[in-house]
């Protein structure tokens, strides 16, 4: 026990120092990867960033950014940020063929320095709207005014065009790069990070009014920052689209366990799904009246299956799974939505399966009563109490006493053959030689 305990404190201590990254050197180029949609746990990742490059005094921090969008409130926390940074911040949207859409446009306009790859493309910042997106209501223009006077204020403080910053909000305009670098968008085109770090030194970057600074790159090490285990899990659970394929799979498999207790497995799994599911719910925007409506289609599914309704129930079922998965996040504050071949996909095949149960289930309803005890007849039995013409006895069938009469006696521990089945009774009769050899043997006492 002692040899095991200290084996799992050797392995805990030697996996901590090896997850235990060296500290940077001061003034290096500290460099992030963002390949992903805008989350809080975007937001937790490029804070530590900040303060780790901060605390070494990092000569910049470069974000290489490929984002479709994201949750609006952590953006905007992301861009405060940016706003607030002691370290200047370089936005690169790379590699060749990423995107710095709707949220990544605003964060890229934040930083200190904002560039871009060749075949790469900004804007389309348009805010959805949860009553429709359109203009002429009034919520809807709402949003829109509050999200394009964001982006102006913010392209004025770094002396970018505001102009396009407005028309990428509100009319869903994107730029390439060479577009964007024409338009004083983005200040550099690069081909890769060392083509921007080259590009950068000499730069003079405006930190506050007051304080400018000069950015000294060539030579500089770029030191690489990664993601937390926790901020890594955080970030892959926030996704909206595994958000729903986890519940569904962990209600179906809560239903699996209720149904057939004692399998445990499907318990675990169903139990663990769903609590995962909330924790990344805690991340996302939800509609908790479209949540309701995928509970209740998936119980309406399971209802199916035990009460027959000729599709009724399930056909409910579905259109409430579709129906909640399609409004399950609030699009007023994120762009981000559950892909719609996955709800098809799945409201398809849950559906299928429970209607096929369902179908089953009232084929077997139909069906004319069938008893098992013919089954009984040619089988052998092991007589329990003697068995006489006038007095019937009990023999020993299949685990089960069965009352038993026959033509002729036979005493306790005899082998016997059902010869036919009347009601709860059984008509026995001696095995013959050959059969004795399958006979049951008299259990032990």
């Amino acid at each position: 026990m002692k040899r095991a305990i200290a084996a799992v404190l050797i392995f805990l201590g030697g996996w901590a120092g090896l997850s235990a990254a060296p500290a940077p050197p001061p003034g290096a180029i500290h460099l992030i990867t963002i390949q992903q949609a805008i989350t809080p746990a975007t937001t937790s990742f490029l804070r530590a960033a900040l303060e780790t490059a901060a605390a070494s005094r990092a000569e910049a921090l470069i974000i290489q950014l490929d984002t479709p969008g994201g949750l609006l409130d952590a953006t905007r926390d992301i861009v405060q940020l940016l706003l607030g940074s002691p370290v200047p911040v370089v936005v690169y949207i790379a590699p060749a063929g990423a995107r710095g859409a709707s949220a990544g446009t605003m964060i890229a306009l934040a930083s200190h320095v904002a560039a871009m790859a060749p075949a790469t493309h900004i804007g389309a910042a348009h805010p959805v709207s949860a009553f429709g997106g359109d203009e002429g209501n009034v919520m809807g223009e709402k949003i829109v005014n509050d999200t394009a006077a964001f982006v102006e204020s913010i392209a004025q403080l770094r002396g970018r065009n505001a102009e396009w910053a407005i028309s990428a909000v509100r009319e869903s305009k994107s730029v390439t790069a060479d577009k964007a670098l024409a338009l004083k968008v983005v200040e550099i085109v690069a081909e890769d990070v060392p083509d921007l770090v080259q590009q950068l030194d000499g730069r003079v970057v405006r930190m506050s009014k007051e304080r400018t600074l000069t950015l000294h790159t060539l030579g500089r090490p770029v030191v690489s920052q990664d993601m937390s285990i926790a901020q890594g899990f955080l970030s892959a659970i926030s996704n909206p689209n595994l958000v729903f394929l986890l519940m569904i799979v962990g209600l179906a498999a809560l239903y699996i366990e209720l149904s057939n207790p004692g399998l445990v497995i499907p318990g675990v799994l169903g139990a663990i799904c769903l609590l995962v599911a909330l924790v990344a719910m805690q991340t996302l925007p939800i509609r908790y009246g479209a949540l309701g409506l995928i509970l209740l289609g998936v119980a309406l599914l399971v209802a199916e299956a035990f009460v027959p309704s000729f599709g009724a129930l399930g056909v409910g079922g579905i259109a409430g799974i579709v129906i909640g998965a399609l409004f399950l996040l609030d699009e007023s504050l994120t762009d981000l939505v559950v892909d719609r071949w996955l709800i098809a996909g799945t409201a398809a095949g849950v559906g299928g399966v429970a209607l096929v149960i369902g179908g089953l289930l009232v084929k077997s309803l139909r069906a004319p009563p069938r008893s098992l005890q013919s089954n009984l007849v040619g089988q052998l039995a092991l007589v329990r109490v003697a068995i006489a013409p006038d007095q019937p006895g009990r023999v020993l069938i299949n685990g089960e006493i069965w009352r038993a009469r026959g033509a002729v006696p036979m005493p306790e521990g005899a082998p016997a053959v059902v010869r036919s089945v009347a009601g709860l009774e059984l008509e026995v009769a001696p095995a013959s030689p050959a059969s004795e050899a399958r006979a049951p043997t008299r259990p032990g006492a």
